[in-house]
């Protein structure tokens, strides 16, 4: 296969394991969110393109292409592509962050090297995971084996757009599955930096597939009756559209869906420390994350001293170009997404909230949004209820630990979370109380290969760690006889 040259021109679509002309898809202009300028061009997939990409992938699949080779291979095709996308260097950091528009400084330290690590991660995973095991109850032998579960038709987000993919790709892949990803349309031209990697790599013709689209690309995948799993990660209506869509062929899902976390400071916590923590919690990515701390829970008695400080350390957050080394937040990642969070502003503050912004950058055109804090916020806002997906933090008063943890657990999403304290031990005591799939005392970030998911409307199922990897496999019990 021809080596791709040209990352930011991409007028074919990755189906069969080859690049091919699209039957039907657009060729859609990619535009710098910070600059409103034409970054590159990428041929987005169509429902054709879908059913191609899906033949391939289970025809493979039931032929053993890839599900049928030595773990070793396996793992070796995954580090391939780690080394591929390693390579890329600078060229990866700076073609995601002119798609997404987050700071060049993050796309650096994680957005390209964590799926490059995730990769690894799992080629050494699945050479130490056994794949069979004899149970016996004394009488009876039986072997159970742990078989890839099919075809996986994955749909990603713009807001990770190579770490999300790599996310299901990667374990999927790892436990010999045949896979189509849906990148959104507007990061495609990160989301085939994947194609390349597994190409270069020497995965096998067909058994990955990538098809950037919209809706009506994402709906063909999901409705394909040869796709055994969806893996999506998006809002969390579209995944109930999802589960519903693969509850009538009973297909198996993994759901990483919206989140409207809450950060619990306690009384003993220090405004400073705080302020320092949780900010980077709340706008990472322009605050376009799902595990976002957008709540900020405060007791009543101190909510002046914390308001002050989460407002001072705000004022070193620069608003603009995400290539300056000194901007924290850049711009959203549309017009449409611009106008979603504007509109929760202005609706918070028809709701009594005070707000209190920064400043926008006043020499770019792009879709910006600076940092804002809600003041005088409560849990009956839209606001503080709904997933915003930007820059916007609501301050809500508690009064006692008991009704913190209330307001916290008063929500439908269950994804994340955050404790301060002096008190590690009573941190941890109030951290099991919330019901969230992931959660840190003072801001402790997560061990690597700990599983990432939610609870409630925050999805089903679990992403990285072994977790990741035994949702792509089913057991099998084989009944052998008597023990011998």
């Amino acid at each position: 296969m021809t080596a791709v040259t040209d990352l930011r021109s991409r007028p074919e679509v990755f189906v069969g394991g080859r690049w091919t002309p699209s039957e039907g898809g657009e060729l859609a202009e990619v535009v710098n969110p910070s600059t409103l300028e034409v970054v590159g061009t990428a041929r987005l997939g169509s429902v054709a393109d879908v059913d191609r990409a899906v033949t391939a992938a289970a025809e493979t699949f039931e032929a053993g292409t890839w599900r049928d080779r030595p773990v070793a291979e396996r793992a070796t095709v995954l580090r391939g592509a780690a080394d591929h996308l390693e390579g890329l260097g600078a060229a990866a950091v700076d073609l995601l962050t002119a798609e997404l528009g987050c700071p060049r400084s993050f796309a650096e330290r994680a957005h390209v090297p964590n799926p490059i690590r995730m990769l690894r991660y799992y080629a050494d995973l699945i050479e130490t995971t056994p794949s069979e095991e004899i149970r016996d109850d004394g009488a009876m032998r039986s072997l159970v084996v742990q078989e890839p579960v099919g075809v996986v038709g994955a749909i990603t987000p713009w807001n990770g757009p190579l770490s999300s993919p790599v996310l299901k790709v990667g374990p999927a892949l790892a436990a010999g599955c045949s896979v189509v990803v849906k990148p959104p349309p507007e990061t495609p031209l990160t989301g085939y930096l994947l194609a390349d990697a597994f190409a270069a790599a020497g995965l096998p013709d067909g058994v990955l597939g990538v098809v950037p689209g919209g809706r009506e690309t994402g709906r063909a995948l999901v409705g394909h009756p040869r796709v055994d799993k969806v893996a999506f990660t998006g809002s969390t209506a579209a995944g109930k559209q999802i589960m519903a869509a693969c509850a009538e062929r009973v297909a198996r899902v993994t759901l990483e869906l919206g989140g409207k976390s809450a950060a619990v400071v306690l009384d003993d916590a220090d405004p400073a420390t705080v302020a320092r923590g949780v900010l980077p919690m709340a706008l990472t990515v322009n605050g376009q994350l799902c595990i976002a701390q957008s709540r900020v829970l405060v007791p009543r008695s101190r909510e002046a001293e914390f308001v002050e400080a989460l407002r001072a350390e705000m004022g070193g957050y620069t608003v603009g170009d995400p290539f300056d080394p000194a901007t924290r937040i850049g711009p959203l990642v549309s017009a449409a997404q611009l106008s979603r969070v504007e509109g929760y502003v202005e609706r918070a503050a028809g709701e009594g909230a005070t707000i209190v912004s920064g400043e926008r950058p006043g020499d770019l055109p792009g879709y910006f949004v600076p940092p804002t804090l809600l003041l005088g916020a409560h849990n009956g806002m839209g606001a503080v209820r709904e997933e915003i997906f930007g820059p916007v933090i609501a301050v809500v008063p508690y009064d006692g630990v008991e009704e913190a943890v209330a307001i916290a657990n008063d929500s439908p999403y269950g994804l994340s979370g955050s404790v301060w304290t002096s008190d590690e031990d009573r941190g941890l005591a109030v951290a099991r109380r919330i019901r969230v799939g992931m959660i840190s005392v003072n801001g402790a970030p997560q061990a690597f290969g700990t599983p990432f998911g939610g609870m409630k409307q925050s999805g089903i199922g679990r992403e990285m760690g072994p977790e990741g990897l035994a949702s792509y496999r089913e057991p099998k019990s084989i009944a052998l006889g008597p023990v011998r």
